[in-house]
């Protein structure tokens, strides 16, 4: 018998049985609800579930832990790529604003020399400073700055006249000019030289006496009265004699004095404030590389008074924040400042990196040899670090010279009376070389400098240029010496963690020091580049294409630096992606055994050493790197490729703070997981230069060194010390 249509009821219990049986032999739970059957709603099978082995169990976390390690590296490439990708963002909107920038056909050429002051201010320049030619840019800038039409900024090269583009304006002015200036040292320098050529000038810091600063009230008060108490149009008076005709003062003066502020308020009000300049106006800017928060209040105070903002180093995003600080018009908008710049170039500068030797004695000796052998009788400055080791630096070159060299110290923590005694003792020729921290600052006026020295390494490339540019004001010859070695790195490191940019500023001069075969003029052009090309376009467009800022050149060398002058057979250029690969390995390694090692103690491990200690030595095997590391690179050599891994991202800081220090331990950085492939082949290349012979200029270093190891208590450079004498000057 054939049924063609099977009955429900034993379908129903088929299809039941199936699932049990199927259940069972997946030794599952099952339940079943109310049935025709009237089976129990339960069942449990009672086969045993074999739970995983051991082995099993270390192999899945194993896996998985991979797994988030290689999310974790992927995330750190993407956060990468997206940092590369906003700062792209930022430069084209950046020159998005620099095309916008209106053609300002309804101003006049500020180039010529037809305007009513314009032969004033030749007899004003010859009676004053001895000066009967002005420079490129100074022309159009004092007149712009007499005509009143809009705000400017100035971006000049150190030593390129920025002061004369103030000073001179104000002795035609009625009224008194407020130059806010960042340093001390800088205002009296500035301040003495004007008094000296017979221009009255007075400042206001937070050390001036109690009777200076009621004789600068009073003449405030004083020029209120006899004004109007209304702006006019900008007239010649050349017999206008008040008790000063520029006035310094610090931006914490601004900022913190209310009785200086309501006096400076009266002279507004009366219009006898002509003029508010704001010098080194980098200092303004959270972005720039020596911010100071005292700016802030300023761009509420006197919002009809003209500004003239200066400064020698200022990239397009700092001179907008500046400007916006300031209260600025940016130059895109209508009635938008008008912005002069000249290239950072100056022919007269020599530039050079010479190896630091090893030890404080073989230092100091070089040092030494070096000054005497090239400028024995002329004036210098020596930057140092620290304010303890302007006096060791200075008394060790004494020592080293035999007397010859005789030195003056210049720090902060000196008083006053002190700093103006080295002052003047340097001006006067009676001291050659004053031996400081970057208290001794910005400005410096000394026309006859014929060379800076950089005992350490600055902070960054806008520092190092503002410093090295104090040499040669005179146009003469100067040299530039900046003694470099990598262990000096972990030590700035640690001093600048907690500014705004500080490593990514550090990485920059790193890479300028690490150059062995760049035109040392090129690499400021091309670190500055951005500066230089917005502004060279600025210029164009609001001086309707008169070309007031010179083309900068980046591929034309100076032929002069060290670069230039090197033979390039000294330098050897390697492929350092499998030494990167392994450094990559062994702090993976360090990693899994919750270590953390310095730099020095990293390149102990490299080459070899306390690998038992720390369970490393399985990595000998590792036929996919190169460990220990190569015989034929020296330990100086060994700390360039860190600080170049680091500086390209490939490795990074991982700092560690306690009371009185802080550590920078080095870890894997963003970059490290495209040097390995999945296999752990390396399939990259990291080219790298390496000077492999020494000129007459320089100076072999040594290449055995006592290197910590990671179980050992390395000394860490304090950050800020228990002694103020260690502590870096920022003044």
């Amino acid at each position: 018998m054939v049924f063609l249509n099977p009955c429900p009821f034993f379908l129903k219990v088929h299809l039941l049985f199936d699932g049990l049986i199927g259940r069972r032999k997946r030794g599952l739970k099952y339940e079943v609800g109310n049935t025709p059957l009237g089976f129990s709603k339960s069942f449990t099978t009672s086969l045993p579930v074999i739970p995983p082995s051991m082995n099993q169990l270390e192999k899945n976390l194993s896996a998985v832990d991979k797994e988030i390690n290689e999310i974790n590296q992927q995330v750190n490439t993407l956060i990468e790529r997206r940092k590369k990708l906003q700062h792209e963002r930022q430069h084209l909107r950046d020159q998005l604003d620099i095309a916008n920038v209106e053609t300002s056909s309804n101003l006049p050429d500020y180039r010529e020399e037809t305007f009513p002051w314009s032969q004033q201010l030749y007899e004003r320049a010859q009676q004053h400073w001895q000066i009967t030619h002005f420079r490129d840019l100074q022309v159009p800038i004092m007149n712009a700055a007499l005509d009143k039409q809009r705000d400017l900024f100035v971006v000049l090269p150190t030593g390129g006249g920025k002061s004369l583009c103030y000073q001179l304006p104000a002795l035609l002015e009625p009224g008194f000019t407020l130059v806010i200036s960042p340093l001390v040292s800088l205002i009296k320098d500035q301040t003495f030289h004007l008094n000296d050529a017979h221009i009255p000038a007075a400042y206001l810091t937070a050390s001036s006496s109690k009777e200076d600063v009621i004789r600068v009230h009073n003449v405030l008060s004083a020029s209120s009265t006899t004004r109007a108490k209304t702006k006019t149009k900008t007239k010649i008076i050349l017999d206008d004699r008040p008790a000063f005709k520029l006035l310094y003062v610090t931006p914490e003066k601004i900022a913190n004095s209310k009785r200086f502020m309501a006096k400076l308020g009266e002279a507004y009000e009366s219009g006898t404030l002509a003029r508010i300049v704001i010098d080194e106006a980098h200092c303004c800017s959270h972005q720039g590389h020596d911010f100071r928060p005292d700016y802030k209040k300023l761009n509420t105070v006197f919002p009809n008074t003209p500004i003239m903002a200066l400064t020698a180093t200022c990239p397009w995003n700092v001179m907008k924040d500046v400007m916006r600080i300031l209260g600025m018009k940016e130059p895109q908008f209508i009635g938008g400042s008008l912005v002069y710049s000249a290239p950072l170039y100056r022919p007269n500068l020599i530039y050079k990196v010479l190896p630091k030797p090893e030890g404080q004695e073989h230092q100091m000796k070089h040092m030494a040899d070096w000054i005497m052998d090239n400028y024995p009788t002329s004036s210098g400055i020596i930057y140092c670090l620290t304010k303890k080791e302007t006096s060791t630096i200075a008394e060790a070159l004494y020592n080293q010279s035999h007397g010859q060299i005789r030195c003056g110290i210049y720090h902060s923590d000196l008083t006053d009376e002190d700093k103006e005694e080295t002052h003047q003792q340097w001006r006067q020729g009676h001291i050659k070389v004053i031996v400081a921290t970057i208290a001794f600052g910005m400005g410096i006026n000394h026309l006859d400098t014929r060379f800076i020295i950089h005992h350490t390494l600055s902070k960054s490339v806008e520092g190092y240029y503002q410093e090295s540019g104090r040499a040669g004001r005179d146009g003469q010859k100067a040299e530039c010496i900046l003694y470099y070695r990598g262990q000096d790195v972990p030590r700035l490191s640690t001093m600048t963690v907690s500014e705004v940019q500080g490593r990514d500023n550090l990485n920059a001069i790193v890479r300028y020091a690490q150059d062995y075969t760049t035109c040392r003029k090129i690499l400021f052009e091309k670190y500055f580049f951005l500066d230089s090309g917005h502004l060279q376009q600025q210029d164009a467009v609001l001086d309707d294409d008169s070309h007031l800022v010179n083309q900068v050149t980046p591929d034309v060398p100076c032929g002069t630096c060290d670069n230039c002058q090197r033979d390039q057979t000294q330098v050897a250029v390697d492929n350092i992606a499998n030494e990167t690969a392994t450094l990559v390995v062994i702090l993976r390694a360090l990693q899994q055994r919750n270590e953390r090692v310095t730099m020095n103690q990293l390149i102990s491990i490299w080459k070899g050493k306390g690998l038992k200690l720390l369970h490393l030595e399985h990595l000998k095997k590792n036929d996919n790197i190169s460990f220990p590391v190569d015989s034929k690179y020296t330990i100086a050599d060994l700390e360039t490729i860190v600080n170049h891994l680091i500086s390209e991202g490939y490795l990074m800081d991982d700092y560690h703070f306690t009371a009185y220090q802080t550590i920078a331990y080095i870890v894997e950085g963003p970059m490290a997981s495209v040097i390995l492939d999945d296999s752990g082949d390396v399939d990259w290349t990291i080219e790298m230069s390496f000077l492999r012979s020494t000129g007459s200029n320089q100076v072999s270093v040594p290449r055995k060194r006592k290197l910590a190891t990671a179980g050992s208590q390395e000394k860490t450079i304090k950050s800020h010390g228990n002694s103020p004498s260690n502590a870096i000057d920022l003044d």
